[in-house]
């Protein structure tokens, strides 16, 4: 299969939009039920389950591939990192996170395990061409999960 590595590609985190969203909407629901029975450490802990939805919403966002670059655009900041800085990727087992790793730079990304449909292919597709080209090595590791991106945040 022919890539068109000039073009740029965008994916969309939204399976993850939506699950925050349903957990703050139904925490917030639970939360008002706590606090009309009085139970006032239900509502605690519903509280932090919409905090948590809030956080999920917060890091989830698009992500835009070329040939040039991975961008990652969150809803407060935004990333960047070159495919001539990148070293190294890591990838847990079940896809959920990639992390690209250069010198003193980390770019961590939600992986295809949650990536929406639309792209989805041709993304993975021309990653895989980059990753042969610069001979980016892959290492698959549950460390990528907990992985935060360092020194590649960018103004947008």
């Amino acid at each position: 299969m022919l890539i068109d590595t000039s073009r740029a590609l965008i994916i969309k985190h939204t399976p993850v939009k939506v699950v925050g969203w349903l957990g703050v909407a139904f925490s917030t629901f639970c939360t008002a039920g706590a606090l009309s029975a009085g139970a006032r450490g239900s509502a605690l802990v519903f509280i932090a389950f919409a905090a948590l939805g809030v956080f999920t919403i917060l890091t989830s966002g698009s992500m835009q591939v070329d040939s040039h670059s991975i961008r990652y655009y969150l809803p407060l900041r935004s990333y960047q990192i070159k495919w001539n800085e990148i070293r190294s990727m890591e990838i847990d087992r079940q896809g959920y996170n990639m992390v690209f790793v250069g010198d003193n730079k980390r770019l961590a990304i939600i992986g295809p395990g949650y990536w929406s449909r639309r792209n989805k292919l041709e993304t993975l597709n021309l990653i895989g061409t980059q990753i042969d080209k610069y001979g980016i090595q892959i290492l698959p590791t549950q460390k990528a999960l907990f992985r935060l991106s360092r020194n590649t945040r960018i103004e947008r």
